[in-house]
Order: structure tokens, then sequence, then C-alpha cells
């Protein structure tokens, strides 16, 4: 539970013509290049790897962005999946990537799998003395499996021959090359997946890099490149659940393939500028990744973030397509096996809106693996699985502690089994939220930072973009307890500054708090009214339908959360 708030602190004709066009949400959307170019595109995913931990998502990542990019009208996409992407092909593939490309076009390459740090091949080149790696599906640290790699100085020497030819690169790295966590993982737990393999020494390496250069190609070299990368460094990139999609995924590839598909567009103009893209993808992740991830993003020195337009949107177009990729380049396409759930259906008394209750069942475990321990459950917002521990379960009751485990975390503390239906329906309405959160995100952090926060700790809930916006914030105790943060009282709405900071204090019940801030260009009186009468009630699925029956189409949303501990 959270403490009560410390401060608040002709030409006309045309682009009628096209603004009507895009308005109209029965035309087909189309991605374009808004330098006249074609947009490319290489995508690798790898999960079966051979002599390291497999990986459980990155192949449908690989897929979700290519279905993407193929809706969105883009044709010249190269997919490579688990043994395809060995290094002759990968190498073979992104050369040959290179000879298609022509001035203005737009190269994507996205790569989602095991990364790794290794000592620095050329003595000076890295800050630290060590050099990422990206692993294909034989390595391993043998001299034969050493050649089963890619630099990534090997990435920014393709990179800088894309930008030779008058092109802009967009780098999307899904991995990760640290060891760091944000919060510890509780042991009581299911097992997480992350995108990192334990450190290896190479006693003999065998792989000859593309280049040799005495100085080879760093970020600071490329004048046309945008990266997104999955965390920093330091830190391990988990694979996540997402809302109404079977198995795991990575946080990162899924943010940018629905930012492809139009999501990145906040103010709806048709375009969806770098800022815009950044801004999307890092609140989609930080939401999906429970706060575990904090996506890096890099630019070169020459491109204006703000401005900067990446994509056009455009509906109801026949877009001219470049020409195919050569036989010998393309891999075989098959329907994506896990690919986004369907669209709900709308919401009859909100058209803008949508409300269901999900097929999806939350998945219950106990500890110990005897299901006696729970009561009869019976939830009128939720189905609820029973299940054993190892079978990928939602949520893990302990029945000694009574703790309730979700995903690495306590969320909630001394749980008595007749009110884990409670819990349960938290759940399913946080599941929701999710995804409601996906579609138009609200920039919405919590500070310091996302550590595990302790009693009477003070914490900070951070909104930015904001400006001329009525804001609402409340939160979801562990327990379910919904609490009303923003407005109270006179507290301004809408807001004139472009942000709000809302300090608070941590007070029990201890667990998990799940904030909820939705901006909207008009003040939501009746969803204000709404909200408040639910305060300090453990009424998380009614908060669903209310959002259902109030929230508007053009609204913004964002759903994070931190966790507490006594």
């Amino acid at each position: 539970m959270l403490a009560i708030r410390l401060a608040v602190g002709a030409i006309c004709i045309l682009v009628l013509m096209a603004t009507e066009t895009f308005a109209n949400p029965s035309l087909p959307l189309y991605l374009q290049n808004p330098d006249g170019g074609a947009i490319r595109a290489l995508v690798i995913g790898i999960d079966a790897y051979k002599h390291v931990r497999q990986l459980k998502g990155s192949v449908a990542d690989a897929r979700d962005i290519e279905g993407a990019l193929r809706s969105m009208g883009t044709t010249d996409v190269v997919t490579l999946i688990d043994d395809q992407a060995d290094r002759a092909n990968v190498l073979r593939s992104i050369s040959a990537l290179v000879q298609r490309t022509n001035a203005n076009d737009q190269i994507i390459l996205s790569i989602a799998g095991h990364g790794a740090q290794e000592p620095e091949t050329i003595k000076g080149s890295e800050p630290d003395g060590m050099q990422d790696v990206f692993l294909l599906p034989g390595f391993e640290a043998t001299p034969e499996g050493s050649k089963q790699r890619i630099l990534g100085s090997e990435f920014n020497h393709f990179i800088r021959q894309f930008e030779l030819r008058g092109a802009k690169v967009l780098f999307v790295a899904d991995t990760c090359h640290g060891g760091g966590m944000a919060r510890e993982v509780d042991p009581r737990s299911a097992q997480m997946s992350f995108r990192q393999v334990p450190t290896y020494t190479l006693k003999v390496d065998k792989l000859t890099p593309v280049t040799n250069e005495a100085n080879p190609v760093t970020d600071l070299d490329l004048d046309h490149t945008i990266f997104l990368a999955a965390v920093d460094r330091n830190t391990k990139a988990p694979e996540v659940k997402i809302p109404s999609v079977d198995g795991l995924r990575g946080a990162l590839s899924y943010a940018v393939a629905r930012a492809l598909e139009g999501n990145a567009d906040a103010d709806h103009d048709g375009k969806i500028t770098l800022k815009e893209l950044f801004a999307h993808v890092r609140q989609v992740v930080y939401q999906l990744s429970d706060e575990r991830q904090n996506i890096v993003t890099k630019t070169s020195a020459g491109i204006p973030a703000d401005h900067d337009v990446m994509f056009q949107l455009t509906r109801g177009l026949s877009l001219p397509s470049p020409p195919t990729p050569p036989a010998t380049q393309q891999v075989a396409r098959t329907a994506n096996p896990n690919p986004p759930a369907d669209k709900p259906a709308p919401n009859p008394e909100n058209p803008g809106t949508v409300l269901t209750k999900s097929a999806q069942p939350v998945r219950l475990a106990a500890l110990d693996g005897n299901s006696k321990n729970f009561p009869v459950m019976t939830s009128h917002e939720t189905a609820v699985e029973i299940v054993q521990p190892l079978d990928n379960p939602d949520l893990i009751w302990d029945p000694k502690s009574r703790d309730v485990i979700a995903w690495g975390d306590v969320i909630a503390y001394k749980v008595d089994a007749r009110d884990l239906v409670t819990i349960v329906e938290r759940t399913a309405a946080i599941r929701e939220l999710k995804r409601i959160a996906t579609k138009s995100p609200q920039p919405l952090r919590v500070a310091p930072d996302d550590a595990q926060h302790h009693n009477d700790e003070p914490v900070q809930i951070e909104l930015t973009d904001v400006a001329g916006r009525a804001v609402m914030l409340f939160d979801i105790s562990g327990d379910g307890t919904i609490q009303m943060l923003y407005p109270i009282g006179s507290d301004a709405a809408p807001t004139s500054a472009g942000s709000l900071r809302l300090p608070l204090r941590v007070r029990e019940p201890f667990g998990a708090e799940q904030v909820v801030a939705i901006s909207t260009t008009q003040r939501l009186i009746d969803l204000e009214q709404a909200l408040i009468q639910l305060n300090r009630r453990k009424a998380p699925g009614q908060m669903i339908k209310v959002m259902a029956k109030y929230l508007p189409a053009d609204a913004r949303v964002g759903s994070i959360g931190f966790f507490t501990a006594p």
C-alpha cells in the first residue's frame, strides 16, 4: 500500500485528402520510408542452440517482426531462423542486402538470441576492454564452435556499408551481454529464462573477422544509424510473458513489432518520429518486463531525435515494391506459430475500448505441489487452473509462509488460502492492463530505481509528456485493493506542466504495487467518480470494467509495478 501523497509537483487539397485517407480506419495501413526509398530488413531469431541453454521466444520474436513488416507492406524481408542463422548464411544474407541497398533506403537489422561479452579482439578498441558478441546456434567454447558467433564490430562494419550506399539503419538487438538484474529473483519462483550465457573462455579462437582493420568501426563512426538494445551492457534481458500471447517472448522485439504496426504514432498524425519510436518502445518494454528492463537507445550524432521522422503511415495506397530478394537469399515462409492475439471485440458501451473475460486462465500452483492446499475457488472475473510449480504457473503460493510469488517477485505476503481468489483476480486485471497499456502507452516511471523498496521509504511516480492533458493515477496493491492517487481535492486537471511527479511512501500491505496512469485530452469526471467509488476496496475486476466503460479511444494508459517488503 502507498501512504498519502506528500506533494505534486493544389497543395492544400492534397494535404486534406491525405489526412482524410489516413483517418479512415477501414482502409489498410502501410508503412513507408519518408525519404522515398525502400524499407528492407534482415531478421534473425535463434532458440535452438546446440551447446548452450536454449531460448524460448527468439524465433517467435523474429516471426513477429517479419509479420509486422509484411502486414504493413514491406516485401524485402529476409528471415533466418535457428539453423539457418549459421555464420556463413548470416554473412551471405547481410552482404546481399548491402548489394540491394540504394540511396535513401531504410534498413532494419534485428537479432534475437543469446549475447555475451569477451575480451576485446583489438586492444584499445573498447573503453572497458570488453566487446559485445552475438552467439549463433552452433556456438561453443571450442576451436570449431568459436566460429559460430558475430562480433559487434562486424555488425558495425556492415552498418557502415549500408550508410556508404546512402541508407539509414535501425538496429534492434534483443539480446544481453551482462549478468546484472534490477531486482533479485525469489528462489521459490518458477525458473526464468534470460538471453545471456555464463562466462566462457576461448583458448583457441578460429573466427576470422570480416575485417582486420586496426581501428574497427565503432558506434561513434556511424552517421545515420539508430540502435535499440534490450538492456545495458551490465544487465540480463529476461524472456517475458505477453498478455494473450502463448509462451515467452522478448519484450523489445514485441514492442518494436507493435511500433512498426503504427502504435508508436502517439499524436496520430501519420508519422512515427524517432522520439515517438523511442518513447513507445521504452515504455512498453518497461511495463511488460515488470520493470526489469530499461532499454538502451542510441543515435548517430547528426540525427535530430526530437524531429526526425522514421516512418510514414499511409492508408489505402498501393505501395511500390522493391525487387524481390534472390531465391538463394530467401527462407521458407511458414505460418507464425505464435502470432499476436486476435483483437478482442469492441465494448458495445464504448466502441473506443474493449472488455474481455479472458479465456486464458490464471494458472495457480502450490509450492509443495499439493493441490489439496487450495479451497474451491470461484471467480466471476477469470478462470482459475491449478497446476504444478514447474508447469509455468502465473502464481505460486507458499503454504508455509503464505507468500504469493509471481515471476520472481513476492506480490503479497501472508495470504490465507481462502483469500487467494482476490490475488487471482488481481493477476487477471494486471494482465488486461498490460494489454491496454501496450497500444498507446503513457510514459510513466518509478524513482529512485526499480529495486525492492521497504517500509517508510520514499518513492516517486513520474509522468512525462502530459502538458495540457487531464491525468488520473491509481494503485492496485498486492491484495487487490484499489487506491486513488490523483486527482484528489484541488489537484490541477489538466496539468499545465509537461511532467508530473507524485512523491509517496511505502506502507503495508507489502508486496506488489501496480500504479496506473491515464491521460486524456479532456477530464473524465465519470471515470474519476467511478474510481473513487472503488477506493480502498478489493475490486480489481470492477476496475477493469469501469475503465472499459469510460475510457475514450484516444486515452494514453501507463501501467507499471514496483515491489515492497517490510
